[in-house]
This record gives structure tokens, sequence and C-alpha cells, in this order.
């Protein structure tokens, strides 16, 4: 069934309020109808199946921020609509806002090769480099956090503090790296609370210990003076 999409609609049926969003520009602009029956970007689809253009993009852009989100790949998040519009949305400023792929030309040749060796070694893969809304950006797409990104500089010169960063992503995540960095502060690790509460159940038995060693000293010595003094009526 071909899709349905119109080039006005009244107010009430578009998005949020009603079910018609309306395509980009490159798309024709029209208003589309989006339900469950559909995908969430039924432009696209209607496109490929007609034998139509195929949408493209900046050169480089698609191997650093993916193709467009699909609906179809949120439905097993906790509210699928709701991921969807803000991947969808994301995607649309970075389209929006990118300039070119590639490194800044301040960066020396010997500057990204340490760096990339450094990113290799911790698991980062190699970050791809890109001009957008916030200048140079570098974008570990290999990496098991694919949108995981800083500002060049950083990438260059703090790669220690980057990836101690993103291992903590990947702890929020539920993950434990291979490898650990040491500057994720340690409580952070899984093992960390196991380990804090051994010490604290140490700390406190040894402070009962402490506690409890003088008064049994006090009562042998009170036993023992007690012994003495019957001893002695004894022999009176």
């Amino acid at each position: 069934m071909a899709a349905i999409h119109y080039a006005e609609v009244p107010e009430h049926w578009k998005h949020p309020f009603g079910p018609y969003r309306r395509a980009p520009a490159e798309f024709g602009g029209d208003w589309w109808l989006v339900n469950p029956f559909t995908t969430g970007d039924p432009w696209v689809t209607q496109l490929n199946k007609g034998g139509g253009s195929v949408e493209t993009f900046p050169e480089g852009f698609e191997e650093i921020f993916g193709g467009r989100p699909k609906l179809a790949d949120f439905l097993t998040s906790n509210n699928p609509s709701e991921a969807y519009r803000v991947a969808r949305d994301r995607f649309a400023q970075d389209l929006k806002y990118f300039k070119r792929a590639g490194a800044p030309a301040w960066l020396e040749t010997s500057q990204l090769v340490n760096a990339d060796e450094t990113y290799r070694a911790w698991g980062l893969g190699l970050p791809r480099y890109y001009e957008g809304r916030y200048g140079f950006m570098g974008r570990f797409v290999n990496s098991q956090i694919r949108d995981f990104e800083a500002p060049a500089w950083t990438l260059i010169f703090g790669a220690h503090q980057l990836i101690a960063g993103y291992q903590m992503a990947l702890l929020d995540r539920g993950v434990v790296p291979e490898k650990r960095h040491p500057f994720v502060p340690p409580h952070l690790w899984p093992d960390a609370a196991a380990d804090v509460v051994k010490r604290a159940m140490a700390g406190i038995e040894s402070e009962i210990n402490a506690q409890l060693a003088p008064k049994q000293i006090t009562g042998t010595k009170a036993a023992s003076k007690k012994s003495s003094k019957k001893a002695a009526r004894v022999a009176k």
C-alpha cells in the first residue's frame, strides 16, 4: 500500500497533535502519515520502493553518524517513540551543522599517531574527526558507545582523562571494561562494594575488640584480687 502524504494538512493533523509528520526538505517537505504500520520515515521507504533517488549525505557524514534513525531500531527501548524522536532530532541537528570530515589542520601527524595508539590500546578504536556545530570533534564510531565523542583538543591533550570518562560511561551502562584505567574512581568498579563492606566489617570487629579488651583485663584483675583476699582469710 502506498504511503499517504500531502503537501499541506490541517493543523490538528500535524505532529505532535496528529499522526502526520513533515518530511525533510530533501524529500519534498510533504506531510506524511506515520503510524504503527509505516516506518518512522515513510518518505525514505517510499522512495526506495519506487526506485526513486536514495538520500545522500555530505562526504564522510554517514561513516561518522550512521544512517538516518528508524523507529524499528528502538522497539526494545522502554519508550520506543521517545527514544526514536530524540535520535531523529539529534541526527537532524548533526546533519544541519556538519561542515566536513577530517582532523583540524593544527594537529600534527605525530600527535594523531600517538593518540590513535593510545585509544587503540584501551579498546576505543580510532577516533573519526569532523567539524560541526561545536568546532572540531572526534567520535569513536568503532567503540562500544558509538556516539561517544569529545573536542579534538581533548582527544589529543587529555587522552587518559577521556579514556577514564569512557570507562565510566560503560560502567553506567552495566558494561565492565576488560582493562581498568587508574583514573576511574575505585568505588565505581562492581567489586568495590564488596571490598568496602569487607573493610567496614573488619574495622567494626577491630573496634569492638578494642573496646572489650580493657574490660576483660579489668575483670581478670578484680577476680585475682578477690581470690587473694579469700586465700588470706583462710590462712588466718
